[in-house]
């Protein structure tokens, strides 16, 4: 029978909400992971779960039962809890009775597996979770090799950022880097950088990105540092309104298919 846990003075309970937090993240080297979609894909990508902590009575599918028979073959520990410290721990308004906690991990620079041409997402101190999160997502699907995090700001293992990559963040390769470190990297490669300005003389669409393919964006507020600005060709998206600029997760969107486009439609 699996643990239940009723109170909600329980120390794992109070642990769920210490989770929130990065610092005791980053001591524990854990992480929450919450909802079905969420729960199932990290499961399905082998990522490892510790434990999945449920309450039936807050399930929204039947789907959720074959996620618990899903854990089980898995080995991971399974915790009841009944609604009122399930919804303690929880982090998301509406919760579905579905929540896990994991171990963190990611790559490193030269651990990540390149296919011919990489095409790569580099993003350099990006400030608010839910926007790296959706980079995550959009990078998966226009399939990436991964996305490397430079200077980071924002934690990736915020659950904003697991919630916006609705599961791609147990999908698409990452790491954490300094900016010296990465651009080394590429350069070894002979992986060219693709960095994004809105004050660049260039138009995306004059990018060749055919070739080995980094695309580098910068902070939502700052945009990129002079590491990359001063060293690397510069381009923008052609604005037509008012608007000078967009959301870096829109950007990066346009970006990411653009080089999809070019690839499929003018092969090299």
């Amino acid at each position: 029978m699996p643990e239940s846990i009723s109170s909600v003075q329980n120390p794992r309970v109070k642990n769920l909400v210490r989770l929130r937090h990065g610092g005791h993240r980053k001591r524990q080297n854990r992480f929450i992971i919450e909802g079905l979609r969420e729960i199932s894909r990290a499961i399905n990508c082998n990522w490892p779960i510790e434990s999945l902590f449920f309450c039936e009575d807050l399930f929204k599918s039947p789907e959720a039962f074959d996620l618990l028979h899903e854990a089980e073959e898995k080995n991971i520990e399974i915790v009841q809890m009944t609604a009122d410290p399930f919804l303690k721990g929880a982090y998301r308004q509406g919760a579905d009775g579905l929540l896990s906690v994991a171990i963190q991990k990611q790559d490193s620079l030269d651990e990540l597996t390149l296919k011919d041409p990489p095409l790569l997402i580099v993003v350099e101190s990006i400030e608010k979770p839910g926007n790296l999160g959706a980079i995550f997502r959009t990078a998966d699907a226009a399939g990436a090799d991964a996305l490397i995090i430079t200077d980071p700001v924002t934690d990736p293992f915020n659950p904003n950022c697991i919630r916006s990559s609705q599961g791609a963040f147990f999908s698409l390769p990452f790491c954490c880097s300094d900016n010296a470190t990465t651009i080394d990297f590429l350069e070894r490669r002979q992986i060219s950088s693709i960095a994004t300005s809105p004050d660049a003389n260039n138009d995306l669409w004059d990018a060749d990105m055919r070739q080995p393919t980094a695309i580098v964006f910068g902070s939502e507020d700052n945009g990129l540092s002079t590491d990359w600005l001063n060293n690397f060709s510069l381009y923008k998206l052609p604005m037509q309104g008012v608007t000078d600029s967009l959301n870096v997760a829109s950007t990066a969107s346009i970006a990411l298919f653009e080089a999809v486009r070019q690839r499929i439609t003018q092969p090299r």
